[in-house]
């Protein structure tokens, strides 16, 4: 996640910070209704797509946790990333 809140620094100052923020939130969240997002990619995962920007949480849910696999932006291949 680094690289990309650099890219959108390099962009225009605090793109950055807002993006990160906006990853903060979605894993927010995802901890308060982790089940509310749809399986996708196999019967494990589960995603949900950062607010304003291109990229997405891959997640599951192991016993009582969240785990999340990957963020990732939505250009990419899914599949790479579960």
């Amino acid at each position: 996640m680094q690289k990309s809140t650099d890219w959108y620094d390099e962009q225009q100052t605090g793109v950055g910070d807002r993006f990160l923020l906006e990853v903060v939130s979605t894993f927010r969240l995802i901890e308060t209704d982790p089940l509310h997002y749809q399986e996708r990619f196999s019967k494990t995962f589960r995603y949900v797509k950062v607010h304003d920007f291109p990229f997405v949480v891959v997640f599951k849910i192991k016993k009582h946790m969240v785990v999340v696999n990957s963020v990732f932006h939505t250009s990419r291949n899914p599949k790479r990333f579960v």
